[in-house]
């Protein structure tokens, strides 16, 4: 992708996330930060949990164990996002 468009793809992703954000406060916007990775995390445990459940062991415990480790994981990445942006 050259340099043009990825400029225009940035713009066209930030600009409905702006309309969404104008009333909310930096608390507000941080925490909703936060659901997204925890959110981001649990969708991939889950799917790995369940990828794992078809192959290695009990589905429902290699399900629970996956979006267990998926939580975890969606911490990490926030504190790694919040330690990269110094905040």
């Amino acid at each position: 992708m050259g340099k043009q468009a990825r400029e225009e793809r940035k713009g066209k992703d930030t600009e409905p996330r702006k309309e969404q954000d104008q009333g909310l406060s930096a608390e507000d916007k941080r925490f909703a930060g936060t659901l997204e990775y925890l959110a981001r995390g649990i969708i991939l445990g889950g799917s790995l949990g369940a990828i794992a459940g078809w192959f290695f062991m009990d589905f429902g415990r290699a399900i629970g164990l996956g979006l267990l480790a998926g939580c975890l994981a969606g911490v990490t990445m926030k504190n790694m996002n919040d330690r990269k942006r110094g905040r």
